[in-house]
């Protein structure tokens, strides 16, 4: 008859857990139920019965399983080859997986007005951007207009509703957009309908395919990921199988290796190497675009210059690691075009990108065949890019009457060096209708240690406009914010020296500036003093050239509406927070630990800047709180939406605290130790030598009662709101309460 045995259980010398029941039987075979197995990581044979609503197995029936029952103890030892083992899976970096902050309801208005005189003639042009925000979406609607003695003009720019889906990764955007483009295609303006891939929604999202590496360990051990030979990370690992997925990696050509080290010292390396490059697509992945609407023309120029239907579509498939495809169509009722291209990574050589697209017009029948080969390594990178165009191909929004090039040629090379990086380039277009292109160019940074960096340039046209100049630059770190630069520039026989002085602006309130001077054929001068609050930010320009001058003055900000919030702000181009600290003013504001403003009267602080979709870490200085300040918290992770304000309550309220002297009936004080309670709270206050007592959460008019073991006693206490943090109210006689 089977009997039951509760045994703690070891696999390979380390601790498997819970106690876990098996069954016995009296020849000594040993059973364990599924759930147990899972547990263990352990490969399984087949089922031997079923009792009680579980499936058991044999231990004896996984060949390879060594297992010793020490009965003295209650201990199983279990001792299997790793393939007896399920794979561990282990992430390397698992991206943020932090709720999302829901939107609050509000707008926005961002303004630039720059106002400008120069040659006697002034002018004021501004642009506007009107934003509403709610959790069902963001719209955004933008103009321009300009005013001078000639006349003044306001042009809308574009308009649209975007609804962004972080956990499918896509976006749904209604009215102005701009098309993906795609093989044979530039991206179009248009007014319609766009849904699209947005990998930006989850920002440690890897589209990229990243090495996967296994090995296995006997034992527990510890691996080391080195990427290039730079260690980059340690885990421990059980023993078993194992996988590593989603190490980070430069792109180019490089090498993963693993270090597997066990307790007693000893060491395996798995080495794999990999291509990395921003075209390719993880395997599996779908990356897509599609588009109807009407094209835009005139942008800038007229507010409602819509033309012809179009459809388009494009998509990004990733077959394998080493092979993505594309393809993309794009239509209107006069020009169809339609592309297929690949990206091919081929070992020991690099990517290789290969496209054909095909167009019908009035034109004719139409083609373009591009070729492109790359190879990064950590010595140097060289790549390649050809495109060949019939006289009658063209794309969707193309000019009719300027068919394209017929050929261009690109090529590059990179070197790292020790104290920088050199570069080279070369450009060839043959322009069938335009003249015809070459051009080469070389550049080099060197790091010259605490001097800065010099930078230089080169580049000389070998045809078409006659083109040759040489440029040396100096920069120089000055501080955290101040940086001071110096060159030289020769130029088609003409010589010019530049000197500049530079300090950028705080990421808070504070100033800024710039000025920049150049002698040569033509001298020039230009000064900018810029400063930042809260409220916005503003520049004041000087320029001479030549012998003539301008003033130039831009002011910038925001306006800004959360729930029932009003407040004025620098420009809301991002996410944005408002941040509520109770009603204490002068409460510093911190986002990612960088100073952001400080609470205003209302105890309230805008952060004009968020990361959208990432997760912000908005954090208060406790310490600028009074001590009659009740805080949950000093930190708050924010996630927000695009271009959305979310509201950041710290729940921070005034605790009305006060000290009072508490004495018994007979006047002597209150015995230290004892336990008070407020208002019939079984919230605790605690008393110290000679009665006092700190309470909290007073109201105007309060019930105090002590509690000890021999009795009670209790007194009436009146509170009034004072400025005061820790205000001293006196002492009251405790009457003796009967119990």
């Amino acid at each position: 008859m089977r009997q039951s045995v509760l045994v703690e259980v070891s696999v390979n010398g380390s601790p498997a857990g819970e106690p876990v029941l098996l069954l016995k039987e009296p020849d000594g075979t040993l059973y364990a139920p599924e759930q147990a197995f899972v547990g263990w990581r352990l490969k399984r044979g087949a089922p031997a019965f079923s009792e009680d609503g579980k499936t058991y197995y044999p231990l004896s029936g996984v060949p390879g399983l060594a297992l010793e029952l020490i009965e003295a103890t209650q201990t199983l030892l279990l001792t299997a080859p790793p393939n007896l083992l399920e794979p561990t899976r282990l992430t390397y970096r698992a991206g943020d997986s932090a709720p999302m902050t829901p939107s609050a309801t509000g707008g926005f208005l961002n303004y630039d007005l720059l106002g400008q005189l120069a040659d006697g003639e002034a002018s004021i042009n501004g642009a506007v951007e009107l934003g509403a925000f709610t959790p069902l979406g963001v719209g955004v609607s933008s103009f321009v207009g300009q005013w001078s003695g000639r006349g003044a003009g306001l042009v809308r720019l574009e308009t649209n509703w975007t609804i962004d889906d972080p956990v499918r990764m896509r976006s749904l955007r209604v009215g102005d957009s701009i098309t993906r483009g795609g093989v044979g295609a530039a991206p179009l303006r248009f007014g319609g309908i766009q849904l699209a891939r947005n990998f930006a929604v989850q920002p440690g999202f890897v589209t990229l395919p990243m090495p996967s590496l296994q090995g296995s360990a006997a034992v527990p051990s510890v691996v080391d990921i080195y990427v290039n030979n730079a260690l980059s990370d340690s885990r421990e690992v059980p023993p078993g199988p194992f996988e590593i997925t989603g190490v980070p990696i430069v792109t180019g050509s490089g090498e993963v290796q693993l270090v597997v080290r066990d307790l007693l010292g000893r060491q395996t390396l798995v080495s794999q190497s990999y291509y990395a490059a921003p075209q390719l697509l993880r395997r599996g992945l779908h990356d897509f675009s599609y588009e109807l609407g009407f094209l835009r023309s005139n942008f800038g120029r007229r507010s409602y210059g819509y033309g012809a239907l179009l459809v388009a579509a494009t998509h990004r498939y990733g077959f394998s690691d080493a092979l993505t495809g594309e393809v993309h169509l794009e239509a209107t009722k006069d020009v169809q075009a339609a592309g297929v291209g690949a990206s091919l990574v081929l070992p020991g050589i690099g990517l290789i990108d290969a496209s054909i697209a095909g167009s019908r017009s009035d034109r004719g029948q139409g083609a373009q065949v591009g070729f492109g080969l790359e190879r990064r390594t950590r010595d140097i990178s060289l790549g390649i890019v050809a495109e060949l165009t019939t006289a009658d191909y063209v794309s969707v929004g193309q000019r009719p009457d300027k068919p394209p090039p017929a050929a261009v040629i690109q090529a590059f090379a990179g070197i790292p060096i020790r104290s920088g990086s050199l570069g080279f380039s070369y450009l060839w277009r043959d322009g069938r209708n335009e003249p015809d292109v070459e051009l080469v160019s070389a550049n080099a940074s060197l790091r010259l240690g605490a001097l800065g960096t010099l930078y230089l340039a080169g580049r000389k046209s070998l045809r078409g406009p006659k083109d040759a100049a040489v440029e040396l630059v100096l920069s120089v770190a000055l501080g955290r914010r101040t940086s001071a630069s110096a060159g030289a520039e020769l130029r088609n026989g003409s010589a010019m020296l530049t000197a500049s002085l530079h300090r950028n602006l705080p990421a808070g309130d504070g100033f800024g500036y710039r000025a920049a001077m150049a002698v040569g054929d033509t001298p020039r001068f230009d000064g900018r003093l810029s400063a930042q609050t809260g409220f916005g930010a503003y520049d004041a320009e000087l320029s001479w050239v030549d012998g003539k001058s301008g003033v130039r003055v831009v002011v910038s900000g925001g306006i800004g509406v959360v729930g029932n919030q009003v407040f004025a702000s620098r420009k809301l181009s991002q996410s944005f927070a408002v941040v509520q600290v109770g009603d204490y003013p002068g409460v510093r504001v911190y986002a990612d630990n960088q100073l952001v403003g400080t609470t205003d009267d209302r105890g309230r602080a805008v952060i004009p800047r968020l990361r959208p979709f990432d997760r912000n870490v908005v954090r208060i200085d406790a310490t600028d709180l009074p001590l009659d300040a009740e805080l949950a918290g000093d930190e708050r992770n924010v996630r927000p939406y695009n271009r959305s304000g979310v509201a950041v309550d710290f729940g921070v309220k005034r605790t009305h605290g006060a000290l009072v002297v508490i004495l018994l009936d007979d006047g002597s004080f209150l015995p230290a130790g004892v336990s008070v309670h407020l208002n019939g709270s079984e919230e605790e206050f605690v008393s110290a030598p000679g009665g006092e007592v700190y309470l909290t959460g007073l109201l105007a008019d309060n019930m105090v009662q002590a509690r000890w073991s021999s009795g009670s006693c209790g007194f009436k206490l009146p509170f009034a709101e004072t400025v005061d943090p820790q205000p001293r109210l006196g002492e009251f006689r405790c009457r003796a309460v009967d119990r």
